[in-house]
C-alpha cells in the first residue's frame, strides 16, 4: 500500500511531466502533490474527502484508474488508523502497568509523640493574646485622636496663598494651540484613512481599527487563483467559512467571500491559504494594504493572514 504515491510519481515521469506541470493541470498545489507522491497521507487526517478529490483529478490527468486509486487510499487510511489504535492500546497498557505497580506501595502516617506537658501549659498563649489586645486598643485610641485633631484644624476658612494675584475687569483667556491632525506623521507606520486604520506588525500580520461607534464590520476576500482555505476566529475554527478549494471554475472568474462580524465578539482572525497568488482582502470595502513582501509569497507552502481588531 505504500506504493500508491510511488505509482503516481512513476506514471507522471513516464509521461514526461514535471510536478509543476501536474499542478497546473489539476489545480492542486505543488506541496500537496509532493506529499501524495511521498505517501505522507497522515498529514491529512480529517481531510480524507479532499484527498479523494485530489486522487480523482490526478487519475484524470495521468489516465489512471480513479476507482483503483480511491480504493488503495481507503485501505491505506485503514492501515494508518489501525497502527494508531495499536499504539494507543500499547500506551494505555503501559500506563495501567505503572498504576498497578504504584498500588503495591502503601504509606502510613507516622505517629508523632505528644508530650502532655506541652498541651496542658497554655500560660504563654494567654500572655500573647493579652499583648495583642492591648496593641489594638492603643491603635484605636491613636486613630480617634488623630481624627478629632484633623476635624478641628479644618473648621476654619482656608487661607489664601500670599503670592496669589487677583485681576479685575475683562479677562481674555488664550487657548493653547493644538497640533493639526490632518497631516500624517512620516514616522507613524499606521496607514491613515477616514474609515479604517491598518498597522502592519509582521509578514501578513495586520492590526486594524474601526471608527468609534462601529458595531459590525464586513470582511471580503477575492480569490484570484485556485486556493484551498480555512479560517479561525478567536483561535477557533469558524464554521461560517467553508473550508474548500476556491476559484475552481474554468472561466477564470474571481470567487468572492463576504462575512460579517460583531465587533464585541471579535478579537482576531487567522485565514490559512494554500497559496497567496494575488488574493485581495477588504474590511468595509477598504482593501488591506499588503506590501510587496506580503504579495510575493513562496507558493510551495501554506500562508496565514492574521487580522487583529484594536479596540479602545
Amino acid at each position: 500500500m505504500d506504493n500508491l504515491g510511488e505509482n503516481i510519481r512513476q506514471k507522471r515521469e513516464n509521461r514526461k511531466m514535471t510536478i509543476e506541470d501536474l499542478s497546473a493541470k489539476t489545480k492542486i498545489s505543488v506541496a500537496v502533490l509532493r506529499d501524495i507522491e511521498k505517501g505522507k497521507f497522515d498529514r491529512y487526517k480529517g481531510d480524507e474527502a479532499y484527498v479523494k478529490m485530489y486522487l480523482k483529478k490526478i487519475s484524470l490527468a495521468l489516465d489512471m484508474d480513479a476507482q483503483q486509486l480511491t480504493e488503495q487510499y481507503i485501505e491505506l487510511t485503514r492501515e494508518i488508523e489501525l497502527e494508531d489504535l495499536k499504539e494507543k492500546e500499547k500506551t494505555e497498557d503501559h500506563n495501567e502497568e505503572i498504576v498497578n505497580k504504584g498500588k503495591k506501595f502503601s504509606f502510613k502516617t507516622p505517629q508523632l509523640a505528644r508530650k502532655p506537658s506541652v498541651y496542658e501549659d497554655k500560660s504563654h498563649v494567654t500572655i500573647i493574646r493579652t499583648a495583642i489586645i492591648l496593641v489594638l486598643v492603643c491603635f484605636v485610641i491613636v486613630v480617634i485622636w488623630y481624627g478629632l485633631y484633623a476635624t478641628r484644624s479644618q473648621s476654619g476658612e482656608p487661607a489664601k496663598p500670599e503670592n496669589q494675584m487677583t485681576v479685575e475687569g475683562n479677562v481674555e483667556t488664550t487657548q493653547p494651540e493644538t497640533p493639526s491632525t490632518n497631516e500624517p506623521d512620516a514616522n507613524n507606520p499606521t496607514t491613515q484613512n477616514a474609515t479604517v486604520q491598518f498597522t502592519r506588525n509582521d509578514f501578513l500580520d495586520y492590526h486594524f481599527q474601526l471608527p468609534a461607534g462601529t458595531s459590525t464590520f464586513t470582511l471580503k476576500i477575492e480569490y484570484n487563483a485556485p486556493c484551498w482555505a480555512q479560517m479561525k476566529v478567536n483561535d477557533e475554527v469558524y464554521d461560517q467559512f467553508v473550508s474548500k478549494i476556491y476559484h475552481e471554475n474554468e472561466d477564470s472568474e474571481t470567487e468572492t467571500v463576504e462575512l460579517t462580524f460583531d465587533v464585541n465578539d471579535f478579537e482576531s482572525l487567522d485565514l490559512r491559504n494554500g497559496n497567496n497568488r494575488g488574493h485581495r482582502y477588504y474590511i468595509n470595502n477598504q482593501e488591506v494594504p499588503l506590501t510587496d513582501e506580503d504579495k510575493n509569497t513562496n507558493q510551495d507552502r501554506p500562508v496565514d493572514l492574521i487580522l487583529t481588531l484594536e479596540k479602545e
